[in-house]
């Protein structure tokens, strides 16, 4: 008579049930954070906020905007325009306050093409500066006309200045309260398609021609006005 044994689990198959056991809750945890939206806030929350258990959520405190155009942002555009070599300094308040006020214009849509549904909409956008560091948000809302789900874009810039220009580099991204670690660079190219994409006003794109580099220093984004070297 055979002597049954007894079927121990192979290593692979311990490694693969793990491995499906860690996926899994790692695309649920990813699930969860996806689906909390961040907060904005005025102010910090407090420590023991912040420090309750299973509080996930990412808290946002949006920059400032200005009510109305400062002489500083006025003369400031002005030297740009006319590439009035040095630097030129604005505040967080300024530079939401102009990009709050820019004007698209109306989509242009081809002689005999229907204009295309609008299946996302994205805005407003807006600039927090604190110290050397600036940390950008970005609204997004998927199928606004039917079951719309939003998403707010957070992240930590930072400008590399080349001989070309300054070149925009992501160093942090959350989605909603999901963190999204590894991908700055693979982000980057994303945004920096997208910028290409959008039909700047023609003002926009000279100024940024005459922008040599840009800094954030003392709570203030410094624009180096000039001639690039490439």
């Amino acid at each position: 008579m055979k002597i049954l044994k007894n079927k121990e689990p192979k290593l692979s198959s311990l490694i693969l049930t793990a491995s499906s056991g860690i996926l899994l809750g790692a695309l649920l945890g990813a699930s969860i954070l996806l689906a909390r939206p961040a907060n904005l806030v005025s102010s910090p929350p407090d420590e023991a906020t912040l420090s309750q258990p299973g509080n996930y959520t990412t808290y946002y405190i949006p920059g400032r905007v200005a009510g109305s155009e400062s002489a500083n942002l006025r003369s400031g555009t002005g030297r740009i325009k006319r590439r009035s070599p040095g630097p030129v300094s604005f505040s967080e308040d300024e530079v939401n306050y102009y990009f709050e006020n820019l004007d698209f214009g109306e989509p242009v849509v081809e002689e005999g093409e229907e204009p295309a549904t609008q299946g996302t909409r994205i805005g407003p956008f807006n600039v927090r500066i604190l110290g050397d560091q600036i940390f950008a948000s970005l609204k997004i809302v998927m199928d606004p006309s039917g079951d719309p789900f939003e998403m707010m874009v957070l992240a930590n810039l930072d400008f590399e200045n080349t001989d070309a220009g300054p070149e925009l580099v992501v160093k942090g991204l959350r989605v909603n309260s999901l963190p999204i670690p590894g991908f700055g660079g693979l982000i980057s190219s994303i945004i920096e398609s997208k910028v290409a994409e959008t039909s700047w006003p023609e003002e926009v794109i000279e100024m940024w021609q005459n922008v040599r580099n840009i800094e954030v220093e003392s709570d203030k984004l410094i624009t180096e006005v000039g001639m690039r070297r490439a």
